[in-house]
């Protein structure tokens, strides 16, 4: 055998374990899933007589308790539509009454689309043991498969038909040709020395519910050095509104842009939907409102995996392991 056929087998048998030990244990449809938790929040699940530590995501069936602590907050998300926050010193038993609880957000509460999409992703995402052993394969994808050039947009939906393309620094490269291709062949070529693009103002915007083409080539002063090409698609124009819809209303019925259940949500409704990118910068955007929690790099190496980028989610699976460990 090989040794990148054994690297291969070594991260296929990671990934089963991943999504198999976590299956085993998921909720296929909860009642309810913790959004944001921050400080000290224990849950004893329907039956059980020992608590475990709540985190974003825990999807939550009938009869399961939370214990919030002193100085410590919680946020559910209920597939009724309600986003509720837990103060200091409460507790909820779910599925009992919810009569003086706060909403989270001034909103009418979530569509149940989103809370079926959120659950989805949740429910399939990854938790520690797969993450053990997914993280110590970073060093080996590395060194012996080649990482991907691409970053993104990469196999994932995108809202806008002007979007941003981004890629991987290659040693020795001093320029880069972007190539942009539809349907119909290529629409249009850019070269910079840079690793991203901002869609270019003097080209027409790509087509609504249309699938692109893209390519990018480093090149060195002695030719071409590497290239790599990904594809993606646009949604239609209808679909893209429905999802920003959902957005606007996420934020308005977890607490706006500043509240961490507000982006893990978010990055969970697109992550679910396929729109990879746009899910990624929520993720990242919920590390630096809550720098110690290891939810958005789990969710984040996640994505990665979604897209193929392994090297990049075996490194957020270990600042996630990282940060619980710290707990």
């Amino acid at each position: 055998m090989t040794r990148p056929f054994r690297i291969r087998f070594a991260l296929h048998l990671a990934l089963t374990l991943t999504i198999g030990l976590w299956a085993g244990a998921a909720i296929a449809d909860p009642i309810a899933i913790v959004a944001a938790v921050k400080g000290k929040v224990e849950v004893t699940p329907n039956g059980a007589k020992t608590a475990v530590r709540a985190s974003f995501g825990l999807p939550l069936e009938r009869g399961d308790r939370l214990v919030v602590e002193r100085g410590g907050s919680a946020t559910l998300a209920f597939g009724d539509g309600n986003v509720v926050e837990l103060a200091e010193n409460s507790s909820l038993t779910v599925g009992g009454r919810m009569a003086n609880r706060a909403q989270a957000g001034p909103g009418a509460g979530l569509p149940n689309e989103v809370f079926t999409q959120v659950s989805k992703f949740v429910t399939g995402g990854s938790r520690q043991a797969g993450l053990v052993a997914m993280a110590p394969l970073r060093s080996s994808l590395s060194a012996a498969e080649g990482m991907p050039l691409i970053v993104g947009p990469r196999s994932s939906e995108v809202m806008s038909g002007r979007p941003a393309f981004t890629w991987r620094q290659v040693k020795g490269a001093m320029r880069y040709k972007v190539v942009v291709s539809g349907d119909e062949g290529e629409l249009w070529r850019r070269e910079v020395s840079g690793t991203s693009l901002d869609y270019p103002a003097d080209a027409a915007p790509l087509a609504a519910d249309a699938d692109v083409l893209w390519e990018v080539q480093a090149w060195s002063d002695g030719g071409q050095i590497r290239k790599e090409s990904s594809s993606f698609h646009v949604l239609a124009a209808d679909q893209a509104e429905a999802v920003r819809t959902h957005l606007d209303r996420i934020r308005a019925a977890a607490g706006g842009d500043s509240s961490p259940a507000s982006h893990y949500l978010a990055g969970s409704y697109l992550a679910s939907r396929g729109i990879y990118d746009d899910a990624g910068r929520q993720f990242e955007a919920l590390s630096k409102i809550d720098p110690d929690s290891p939810a958005p790099h789990e969710a984040l190496g996640n994505v990665y995996r979604a897209v193929g980028l392994m090297d990049l989610a075996a490194a957020e699976f270990e600042k996630a392991l990282t940060l619980t460990r710290e707990q």
